[in-house]
This record gives structure tokens, C-alpha cells and sequence, in this order.
């Protein structure tokens, strides 16, 4: 024990005045006459054993009281078990988590995770001296990471509100302090204990976990559309991802989709635990504008992931380029014939290139003599993201179709297969299949198929659309990159092919243009995505200016560029609030874009103290965890450790015990 004003210790002299007065109290005894004996009271027997004990007990406590009193001026104290920092003159950083995962309630208090750590950083800013240099630091920049005074640190914490942004605490641990605290919930989806490797060595970071009450929650995970190509006043189905991450069922969540802020549609689902769950939701695209969209969910107390934001934008007509030698393609009335098609059909040797490169779908039908420039243009067209349909000629003359097999490295050869070659039935597709997805209202699996010949064999195909009878392909998908090649293996000549007179030909060739269909702008983005592409639709009048995205009276001005029609830009890092947005050139609305919030912030499980101490382990002396606890037991441990034990209190206790002792003594003995 150690005393912090050990001069305080010359006045337990002063107990030499309770023994002088114990002293002269012992006296000789005065007689007292009366004039009579009525006026004599009755006493109380009292021997000199009784009464040297009573005095003897009184002299006691005053000198206890006078020993406490000195000692409690003298400041008693245990020295700390840890001397290695100067708390003193230190600086101290305290982190606060205030991600969304913080809306979660604490286990022992009817207030959220945010406001009890709050509350805790209070406690914390008052262990330390005036003179002790304090950083607040949080998921954003508290007080423009500048060091205040404790008196300040209360007023500038009650201003903490929930962030969009996961919490770091790598900032804090930059500026080297004496003390980090962190107090968080410390979730296993964002929290990584390597980043305590970063702390020096002479930094003592103090990890304050906080008790989730809970760890159940219902987010939206994505949603997606069945069919991507939007029509007005088509019936089209949105699939909605929904994942229970807590370890509990949920049953008879409301899902509901909302378009243009009108309910559109709804239903009931059970959850499983730890488990994605897909909803199904139906809905008609009314009109030919952009539709604002959200799908809703009713989950409490973590909300901020209970509205998933999406815009349906009418699809552009899909450009269908068709490269042929024959003077009239039968393909030519059959996109003609629907608006959302835009047909252009070229001879092989005259073909306009930047239209080409411009299609959602090149369609090489029976092209005869193919030349070496145009097999290399169109290996380069899906190397680049786009689509080409092979369809084989009839002739014998092929050209450089085998050096376009060779660049886009296709598997397959010619059969050599003639006019008169025997036909063979195709098998009854397999509904199951996405690309006939919608195709079938009634599907029947002993339908009459078209028979074809074989002039075009491959295998290892990414998807087998259509098979003959005998297994073999006759329209199969080929992935390259962010392209595909789609491969029919016979000529679409009758003396080839039934399939042009068959009712499958309309379908199968609608639904080989629609899935090429690849919609540039997404249903949704999420903040703090790194690259968006979209239609620069603003730079048609050649007008100088930038880029702005707009909502309410906020405006952001993203790094951007423009590149071959398309304005690619980045998400403003300041920008954190989910909803829809307005693409603005100018005074013109170029698109209205759709942003959520990320989902790491969704997963509520979190490290208990018991896994951070296992995870910091032993080689890490400097980094110390503290148990669940209110305030002021974290209090108590820091001082115990840094300040050791404060006595003085407690001779302030036994100092009014000892005085009150001998009042009592006094009174009743």
C-alpha cells in the first residue's frame, strides 16, 4: 500500500487528544448533598469493570476515527498491476461502433447496442485526468478526428447516429495512442482480429464487447426478374432472397412489393434458421415509364435491411443483325413482325460494322464462302461480350468457318451432311430448361417434333437447348467470357430442316434474340459498389457538363468518364443513404437508379468475450478484453489495472462508522 500525500500521516499526532481527555477524565469522585431524599434518582448498578470497558471502547473509536480521518487526506492507494503506460499524460482514442448492426437491443437494458456503448464511452472519458487528450472515432469521422478535452467528449458522443458504413477501428489505431477503446458488438461477418496486429506494441487497446439480446434477423438479399426483358402490361414474376441469419425459425413473414408506392402484391413465408429462402412475387409493368419499386418486410429491431429498393425500366427494342447470302430470310418477317425487335439484315459482303458491333444478337444464317475478315469481326463481336447464332449453310462451300471455331475454340466440324441425307426427329425439349421457360402454357411431352439432318457436330456444349432423338445436340449454348455462341446443327432449308414450318420455330427464335437481351442498367446497385455503367443518354447533344445524382435536395458529383456511349462512374463514397436516385445531365433526368444498403451489416452473430480472448491470444500482452458488463464494472477493472485500488473512500466509510460507534457507546451504555 502507498500513500498519495504521505505528509498527511504527522497529523495522527492528533490521537494524543482523545487519550489526554481519556486521561483526565479519570478523577477523584465529588460528593453531592440533598435536602432530601426524595430528590435522590435511581441508579443504575454499574461496576468499575463495566464502566473501565465503556471508556476503554469510546477512547477506541475516537482514535480509530481520528487514524481513518488522517488517512483518508493521505489518499491510501494499491499500486497498479500494470505500470507500463503513464495514464496521466496519456492520450486515449475511443472507437464506437455505429454501424447498423448497433440498432440491435442490448441483452440487459431496454436500449439499443448503440446507446449503451455510448453510454460506456462516457464512463470511459472520466477515468482519465483534464490534462488527458481524447479522439472519438466511429464508422465516420467524429469531431474531424480531432483530439478534445473529456468535458467536450459527452456533448460530441451524443451526437453518434447509425452509419451505412461497416465499423474499422484501423483508423484509430493510425494516430498510435496510449489507450484504444473499442467498444462494439464485434460481429463475426465484419469484425477481423488481424487488424489488432496493426497496433504498436506500446498502444494498450481495451476490446468492450456488447450483449446482443438477439441475433434473429430477416434481410433482403437480392431480387431478380423471370423474365429480364420488361414489356408494358406484361405479367412478369419477381424472385425476392430473403435469409433468416439468426439461429431461430420465423414463421408467416409479410413480404410485399410496392410499385410506384402502391402495393402491388404480397404474401406470407416461414424462414429457416440460418437458411436463404426464395418469395415469388407476380406483378404487371404498367405503362412506359420508369417504375420506382421496393419489396418490403416487417423485422424488428434491426431494420435498416427491411426495404429492398429496384427500378423496372422498359426495356430498349433488341437489335437482331442477320447475316446471309439468301435473297429472302425467312427470318426477316419473323422479327419484323414484333415491335421489340429491330431487324437489320446484311449480304456478306456488304456489311455495316459498327452496327454489328451495336446488336444484342449476330445471327450468321447459312452464310456461304464466310471470309477470314468477317470470322475474325465476329470472334472478336463475342469476346466482347456479344452474341452470335450459327446457323450452317447448305452448300458444300464453307470458308473460314473453321477458323471461327478455332478463335472462339468450338468443338465442332462438319458433317458433310447433303440435301437428300436422312432426317431425324428431335426429342421433346425438357420444360425444365430456362431458355423455354414461359414458352409452354400446357406442355405436352408426346408433342410431334421436327426431324433435321445433321451438317453440324460439336460436344462439351455449356447448355444443350434441343437433342436428337439419339442424344446427339441440335441447338446448344456455348459460354466465352461474357458472351455466347448459339449453334443449330442443320440448315433452316426444308429440304434440311422441318423446324422452320414447325410451331417451336417462332418461340425458339424469339427466346435465342431475348435471352441475348443483356439490360445495361441494373434493377439495383449497392452503396459503396466500385464501378456503375449506364447509358450516357446526356452526351447525344454533344453539350459539355458532368454528371450529377440527385435526391431530395442532396446532390453528388461521381468520378466518371464516358466511353463508346456508355457513362461509367464510380459511387460517391459520402453518399450512404439507400432509395432512388436521379441521374442528372445538366437539367436533363438521364436515368433514375436504384441503391441499398450493403449486407454485411445483416449478420448479427457476434465474437463473445470468451472467442476474442482465444482469438487475440497470448502473443498479443497489449490487448486486453473485457467480459460483458455494465459501465462502471469496466471502469472498475481499467483503474484496478492502470490506477490500482483507491482507498481513501473506504477510510471515509470506517471514519463515520467509528463516529457513529461512539455515539452509540455514549447513548446507550
Amino acid at each position: 500500500m502507498a500513500f498519495l500525500y504521505p505528509s498527511f500521516l504527522f497529523a495522527l499526532a492528533a490521537v494524543a487528544v482523545p487519550v489526554i481527555l481519556h486521561l483526565v477524565q479519570l478523577r477523584r469522585a465529588k460528593r453531592v448533598l440533598f435536602s432530601n431524599v426524595r430528590f435522590i434518582q435511581v441508579s443504575k448498578d454499574l461496576t468499575a469493570s463495566q464502566r473501565n470497558l465503556k471508556e476503554l471502547l469510546i477512547l477506541l473509536c475516537r482514535i480509530l476515527f481520528i487514524v481513518f480521518l488522517v488517512l483518508a487526506f493521505a489518499q491510501p492507494f494499491l499500486p497498479a498491476s500494470d505500470t507500463a503506460v503513464a495514464t496521466d499524460e496519456s492520450d486515449v482514442a475511443i472507437a464506437v461502433d455505429n454501424s447498423f448492426s448497433m440498432q440491435n437491443m442490448h441483452q440487459q437494458e431496454d436500449l439499443t447496442l448503440l446507446n449503451v456503448a455510448t453510454d460506456q464511452a462516457k464512463v470511459i472519458a472520466d477515468l482519465f485526468p483534464a490534462s488527458a487528450a481524447i479522439m472519438l472515432s466511429s464508422t465516420d469521422m467524429l469531431n474531424h478526428g480531432a483530439p478534445v478535452q473529456k468535458n467536450e467528449a459527452a456533448a460530441i458522443l451524443d451526437q453518434l447516429s447509425f452509419s451505412a458504413k461497416s465499423f474499422a477501428a484501423s483508423a484509430a489505431l493510425k494516430s498510435q495512442p496510449s489507450h484504444l477503446f473499442i467498444l462494439s458488438d464485434f460481429q463475426k461477418n465484419t469484425f477481423s482480429p488481424s487488424i489488432l496486429g496493426e497496433a504498436d506494441s506500446a498502444t494498450q487497446v481495451h476490446l468492450v464487447p456488447m450483449a446482443a439480446a438477439t441475433t434473429t434477423n430477416v434481410t433482403i438479399d437480392s431480387v431478380y426478374l423471370e423474365d429480364e426483358f420488361i414489356r408494358s402490361g406484361a405479367e412478369n414474376l419477381l424472385h425476392v432472397l430473403l435469409t433468416n441469419t439468426g439461429s431461430e425459425a420465423i414463421e408467416d413473414v409479410p413480404v410485399k412489393l410496392f410499385l410506384q408506392d402502391e402495393q402491388a402484391s404480397a404474401l406470407s413465408i416461414d424462414l429457416p434458421a440460418k437458411q436463404a429462402t426464395e418469395a415469388v412475387l407476380s406483378f404487371k409493368a404498367a405503362g412506359n415509364k420508369t417504375t420506382r419499386a421496393y419489396v418490403q418486410v416487417e423485422d424488428y429491431p434491426v431494420e435498416f435491411d427491411n426495404t429492398y429498393y429496384f427500378v423496372l425500366a422498359q426495356s430498349a427494342p433488341i437489335q437482331v443483325v442477320e447475316v446471309s447470302d439468301a435473297p429472302n430470310s425467312n427470318l426477316q418477317r419473323l422479327y419484323s413482325n414484333e415491335p421489340f425487335f429491330r431487324f437489320t439484315s446484311f449480304r456478306s459482303g456488304a456489311i455495316n460494322y459498327a452496327s454489328m458491333a451495336g446488336a444484342d444478337i449476330v445471327i450468321l444464317n447459312g452464310v456461304e464462302s464466310l471470309t477470314a475478315a468477317l470470322a475474325a469481326t465476329v470472334a472478336n463481336y463475342v469476346k466482347e461480350g456479344g452474341n452470335l447464332a450459327v446457323i450452317p449453310p447448305a452448300g458444300e462451300n464453307r470458308g473460314a468457318y473453321t477458323t471461327l471455331f478455332q478463335n472462339l475454340n468450338l468443338p465442332a466440324s462438319f458433317t458433310g451432311a447433303s440435301a437428300d441425307a436422312a432426317k431425324t426427329s428431335l426429342a421433346t425439349p425438357n420444360p425444365n430448361n430456362p431458355f423455354f421457360r414461359s414458352i409452354f402454357s400446357d406442355f405436352n411431352a408426346d408433342m410431334q417434333m421436327p426431324s433435321a439432318a445433321k451438317s453440324l457436330a460439336w460436344s462439351r456444349a455449356s447448355d444443350d437447348i434441343l437433342k436428337y432423338r439419339g442424344g446427339a445436340p441440335f441447338l446448344s449454348r456455348f459460354n466465352r467470357g461474357s458472351g455466347s455462341v448459339f449453334m443449330m446443327a442443320a440448315p433452316l432449308k426444308e429440304n434440311y430442316s422441318s423446324l422452320p414450318n414447325h410451331a417451336l420455330f417462332v418461340p425458339i427464335m424469339y427466346r435465342l434474340a431475348i435471352s441475348s437481351y443483356k439490360q445495361l442498367q441494373q434493377l439495383a446497385y449497392t452503396l459503396g459498389s466500385e464501378t456503375i455503367q449506364v447509358p450516357a443518354l446526356g452526351q447525344r447533344n454533344k453539350r459539355e457538363g458532368v454528371y450529377e445524382l440527385r435526391k431530395d435536395t442532396l446532390a453528388y458529383i461521381p468520378e466518371q468518364q464516358v466511353r463508346g456511349g456508355k457513362l461509367i462512374f464510380n459511387v460517391p463514397p459520402d453518399m450512404d443513404e439507400a432509395g432512388f436516385y436521379t441521374l442528372q445531365f445538366q437539367d436533363s433526368a438521364v436515368a433514375t437508379l436504384a441503391f441499398n444498403y450493403s449486407k454485411e451489416e445483416s449478420y448479427l452473430e457476434q465474437y463473445s468475450p470468451d472467442e476474442l480472448k482465444a482469438l487475440v491470444g497470448n502473443d498479443r500482452p497489449n490487448v486486453h478484453v473485457y467480459d460483458y458488463g455494465d459501465a462502471f464494472s469496466v471502469k472498475g477493472e481499467f483503474e484496478k489495472r492502470y490506477f490500482g485500488v483507491k482507498l481513501w473512500k473506504y477510510c471515509l466509510i470506517l471514519c463515520l462508522f467509528f463516529l457513529m460507534a461512539e455515539i452509540a457507546l455514549i447513548r446507550f451504555l
